[in-house]
């Protein structure tokens, strides 16, 4: 069976400049919502209900919602693959994803209890995750191979640039209902609109039925028969791993570490994380363009993890925040780098046009592990000596910064 670029290589025409500004909008409306309620907002809502068990109940509901965001990217997917709706097969996904999304949302925001909020959340994950994974499967549908990296960097920008749009929302907007509702409007009506001017078709008939064994199935594709698929898959991971684990202990590292006083914390880790995504949306936008003129894109990865590890490697080594600037920044630019061609990359490896969204959701599920297994990970890893072992815990992440370089060499079909 014949990969999905090799069928469509110049077989669309250019994607237009109306259609790249409306998918870098929904990208950047539905991450600026799922990413600020992650990262920032869905803290601050558990800590208003339950002060007394805040860090337990943010742990489990982060947990259970990263768990459900796992299974779910993948089965919507393949739903999405298989959907005969004469409204397109990915429309009814992307407005039914988004509006769910919303009304999870709505349940963290009004009711206040932790159960509901875990609820709310979970099924906020499980609605967003179908969104997703109709609107990644867009660009291989709707984009030519030497246009990807293009709207690949868009998309990074517009992730990246998310967490600094939605953590000025959540500061803006703190303490009221509003700090979950507007991000999630906004979502509905940047998504809806990218839907509604979408040339989406159905899937083609007489499809067998989704039967046990194929949900099971939606979750996997055999890297023995698509080796390059596999590769990608696990580049991403290790890749991910580097970029995402250490971030959330930034604030603990600053304070545990360098003695950064409790008056200038808040201060500080905002403004190290603005530049890191600063520089990382610029980065992946200037990076797509650039890798759609030479024609490349492993040579970005293989950049992109070196510059993590360096980072890293700063990091383990700091004795004063100018250093901690210096990682930050080869942060921010590594992962800008990746950004900048992931999405391409991914795109260039699918085993099967009828099955696009499935397999990018199951290359999507390596997004997710590393934030469910880095958070179980790093508690061991500072717990080695002292208790605060920032040292372990950066090198051992360096590890995955360098077999990323690597793997990535083990692409075939992409240069």
């Amino acid at each position: 069976m014949t990969s999905l670029a090799s069928r469509t290589a110049g077989a669309q025409g250019r994607a237009s400049r109306a259609f790249v500004l409306r998918i870098g909008l929904a990208y950047l409306g539905l991450y600026s919502t799922v990413l600020a309620a992650a990262l920032v907002t869905l803290a601050l809502r558990i800590g208003e209900v339950d002060p007394a068990h805040k860090e337990v109940g943010l742990a489990v509901v982060s947990s259970l919602g990263a768990l459900v965001a796992l299974f779910a990217n993948p089965l919507f997917g393949r739903l999405s693959d298989r959907t005969t709706s004469r409204f397109g097969r990915r429309r009814p996904w992307l407005v039914g994803g988004v509006l769910g999304g919303a009304a999870g949302l709505a349940v963290v925001a009004l009711v206040p209890s932790l159960p509901a909020i875990a609820a709310g959340w979970c099924f906020a994950q499980l609605s967003f995750n179908a969104t997703i994974a109709a609107l990644a499967a867009t660009i291989p549908e709707q984009v030519p191979v030497e246009q990807r990296g293009l709207v690949s960097g868009v998309a990074g920008f517009s992730q990246r640039l998310a967490v600094p749009v939605g953590s000025a929302a959540a500061a803006l907007l703190a303490g009221s209902a509003a700090v979950f509702l507007l991000p999630a409007a906004v979502a509905v009506a940047v998504v809806v609109l990218f839907a509604v001017t979408l040339p989406d078709r159905p899937a083609p008939p007489g499809r067998p039925p989704f039967t046990a064994r194929e949900f099971w199935g939606s979750f996997w594709t055999d890297p023995r028969s698509h080796p390059d698929f596999g590769w990608v898959w696990v580049t991403r991971f290790l890749t991910y791993f580097a970029a995402v684990a250490p971030a959330p202990y930034l604030a603990f590292y600053l304070s545990d570490r360098l003695g950064t006083s409790r008056a200038s914390l808040a201060a500080t880790v905002a403004l190290l994380t603005t530049m890191n995504y600063g520089l990382s949306a610029l980065t992946s936008a200037l990076g797509g363009w650039y890798s759609d003129r030479i024609g490349r894109r492993k040579p970005f990865v293989t950049g992109a993890a070196l510059l993590l590890t360096a980072g890293l490697g700063v990091l383990a080594a700091a004795d004063g925040l100018p250093l901690v600037y210096v990682a930050q920044a080869l942060l921010g630019i590594g992962s800008g780098l990746y950004f900048a061609v992931d999405m391409a990359l991914s795109t260039q490896v699918l085993p099967d046009s009828a099955t696009v969204a499935k397999d990018l959701g199951v290359i999507n599920s390596a997004d997710v592990l590393p934030q469910v297994v880095g958070p179980a990970l790093a508690p061991l890893l500072l717990g080695i000596g002292d208790g605060s072992n920032y040292t372990a815990l950066y090198v051992f992440t360096m590890v995955f910064g360098v077999a990323g370089a690597m793997t990535v060499t083990r692409v075939r079909g992409v240069r």
